[in-house]
């Protein structure tokens, strides 16, 4: 017992370390994993975390004073050579074919020896590899496959101390213990990702020990305890392939549909998440070591499942795909323009099946020449021309008394001095009363406007002249 606290602290501590090394490496050399339209984080991170999880984790098994048994030593072999698959795919990405070739040998090169019939040790290898893909799919957000793994290794430790088998226990509380140190690293915001490298190592060993443990048992209680065990990502790989198939998605295309991912859209932050994935874990080691140990039979796991199928079940309603998805949720959005004051529609193209053309934010008309016209409460429509730096041709608004409006530096409205600032086309203004004055400058500009006499020689054309060509 004391020699495993000792291999847990040092297991934290060297992991810590060493991810903290990894990370300065991995930026030096520009080893990043890049934002992108199917990736949840938002700036280049490291994600190579996975070879201090493995070197810490082997550091401390294989050159401690605790002799390792012949499966034990099999089993880590066997993840050093899924580990090394996983760094290969970090730093150059291998076809699916690949990885489930060198992931099905080494559960192979697992099981052989074992006391399993035929039709089991295939049934184990299948599990094997599927539990080490779907601990791979988990690593979509920070911290949740470091907490999972974490409490799901503490867990098979004390189911292999209840079956006497003390190195095995050894080597899943030092593995526990390193992804602790690499939490550090990882939780929000992460420093660091996992990738390949570490999480199929993590899968794989957790995948095997389980197997391992279970063999020997019966087959009711053996199946059900390795489901409860791997219950999280059991769930969140059936809930990714189930929700693809439904959109006509391509299985293998990565994506934000994962349960964590699902989970922040109803409202969780990502430590939330985390926390959430990683309760549910514990509930399911708990139950299987409960199981293990005779205390419960396999009856005692209804009650989890049924509450993961029901949680499977209102996940899927949560959109994650097309346009709701990107929007973030259009209630909210349309609540908070209502409490503003602001038309529901403003500033976007209406919501209709048909495609619309782009919303232009310029009037018509071009920055050449613009008539912004403004209505008041109390008389008339008034217009204002406004025209660009290099079309100086002030158009009165008003006989005598209007203002000039002409496009400075920037493309701002100026004023000249001793002149009324110009009306905007947006803003509302206050117009004097209805007066003689005011119609006859509203006539003169209309007859400027609409053509009523050619453009004097030298001068800009107005929209009109260019209209009647």
């Amino acid at each position: 017992m004391l020699y495993a606290i000792v291999a847990a602290v040092a297991a934290v501590l060297l992991t810590a370390l060493l991810t903290r090394f990894v990370r300065g490496l991995a930026l030096r050399t520009g080893l990043l994993d890049r934002p992108g339209a199917r990736k949840a984080h938002s700036r280049p991170t490291p994600h190579l975390g996975g070879v201090a999880v493995v070197v810490g984790t082997f550091t401390v098994s294989c050159t401690g004073y605790a002799p390792l048994g012949p499966g034990t030593e099999r089993l880590l072999w066997a993840a050093a050579a899924v580990a090394l698959l996983g760094l290969v795919d970090d730093l150059r990405p291998l076809g699916a074919r690949i990885r489930l070739v060198v992931e099905s040998a080494a559960a192979v090169f697992v099981v052989y020896e074992s006391e399993l019939t035929f039709l089991a040790a295939l049934c184990a290898v299948v599990w094997i590899v599927f539990v080490t893909n779907a601990f791979n799919l988990l690593d979509n957000s920070d911290g949740a496959m470091g907490t999972v793994g974490t409490v799901t290794s503490l867990g098979l430790a004390l189911c292999a101390a209840t079956e006497g088998r003390a190195d095995l226990a050894l080597v899943l509380v030092v593995l526990a213990a390193a992804l602790g140190g690499f939490l550090g690293h990882n939780w929000h915001p992460a420093k660091i990702f996992l990738g390949d490298c570490g999480s199929l190592f993590t899968g794989f060993l957790l995948a095997s020990a389980a197997v391992g443990v279970h063999t020997g048992h019966d087959a009711l209680p053996t199946a059900v305890g390795l489901l409860t065990l791997t219950v999280v990502v059991t769930a969140d790989t059936l809930l990714v392939v189930v929700s693809r198939r439904r959109a006509g998605r391509p299985l293998l295309l990565g994506g934000t549909d994962h349960t964590a991912h699902r989970l922040r859209r109803v409202g969780f932050t990502v430590p939330g998440a985390a926390v959430v994935l990683g309760t549910v874990a514990f509930a399911g080691t708990l139950t299987a070591w409960l199981m293990h140990r005779g205390v419960a039979g396999p009856s005692a796991a209804t009650p989890l499942l049924l509450a993961v199928t029901g949680g499977l079940l209102a996940l899927l309603k949560v959109p994650v795909y097309g346009e709701r998805a990107r929007l973030g949720g259009g209630v909210g959005r349309v609540a908070r323009a209502t409490a503003a004051g602001e038309p529901v529609g403003a500033g976007r193209p209406p919501a209709t099946g048909r495609p619309t053309a782009a919303v232009r934010r310029r009037p018509v008309g071009g920055p050449r020449t613009v008539a912004a016209a403004a209505r008041s409460a109390e008389g008339p429509r008034t217009m204002v021309l406004r025209t660009n730096a290099a079309r100086t041709r002030p158009v009165p608004a008003t006989r005598g008394g209007g203002a000039t409006s002409v496009r400075g530096e920037g493309g701002r409205p100026t004023t000249t001095p001793g002149q009324a600032r110009p009306v905007e086309p947006s803003i509302p203004a206050k117009s004097p009363a209805v007066t003689g004055r005011t119609r006859r400058g509203l006539s003169a500009l209309t007859r400027t406007v609409l053509g009523a006499r050619r453009p004097q020689p030298g001068a800009h054309p107005t929209t009109a002249d260019l209209a009647r060509g």
